[in-house]
C-alpha cells in the first residue's frame, strides 16, 4: 500500500512539475540571463590567469610572458566588465562585444601561456561554456524582435 501511495505521489509531483512544459511559446532570454551563465566562467578564467601570471612575473625567465598576458587581460577588461561587473547593465551589444573581442582574446592568452595541461583544459572548458552562453546573443535578439513585432502585427490585422 505504501508503495502504491508513493508511486501516485511521484506521478502527481511529475505532472505538477512538467505542467509548465506543455506550452509551446518560447520564452525570450534576457541578456542578463545569458550573462548569468557566462560571467561565473569568465571570472574563473580571470582568477586562474591572474594567479598564473603572478607566478610567471615572479620568475625572471618568464617575466616578459606574464607581463604581456597581464597587459592583454587589461585590454579586454572593459568588455568583460561591461557585462560581468557588479551592477552592470547587460545589453545585447555588450554581450556581442564580449563574444567578438574578449572571448577570442582570452583563448589566445591561454594558448600562449605554458599552463599545466589540467589547468589549460579547465580554462578552455570555462571559455567554451562562456562562449556558448554569449552565442545566445543572436537568439536573444531575434526573440526580442519577434516579441516586439507580434503586437504590431496583431494590431494591424483586421
Amino acid at each position: 500500500m505504501k508503495l502504491k501511495l508513493m508511486i501516485v505521489a511521484l506521478m502527481v509531483a511529475c505532472v505538477a512539475l512538467f505542467a509548465g512544459c506543455a506550452t509551446n511559446a518560447a520564452q525570450p532570454l534576457s541578456p542578463a540571463q545569458v550573462a548569468a551563465v557566462a560571467c561565473p566562467q569568465l571570472k574563473l578564467v580571470g582568477t586562474q590567469l591572474q594567479a598564473f601570471n603572478s607566478v610567471l612575473i615572479g620568475d625572471p625567465a618568464t617575466q616578459a610572458l606574464g607581463t604581456k598576458a597581464n597587459a592583454d587581460l587589461a585590454a579586454i577588461a572593459p568588455a568583460v566588465d561591461a557585462v560581468c561587473a557588479a551592477g552592470a547593465t547587460v545589453t545585447a551589444t555588450n554581450l556581442q562585444a564580449l563574444a567578438q573581442q574578449a572571448l577570442p582574446a582570452l583563448g589566445a592568452i591561454v594558448g600562449s601561456l605554458p599552463l599545466p595541461p589540467a589547468q589549460e583544459a579547465q580554462i578552455q572548458g570555462a571559455l567554451v561554456l562562456a562562449e556558448t552562453a554569449a552565442g545566445l546573443v543572436g537568439v536573444v535578439e531575434s526573440q526580442i524582435k519577434a516579441a516586439q513585432a507580434a503586437p504590431a502585427a496583431a494590431a494591424s490585422s483586421p
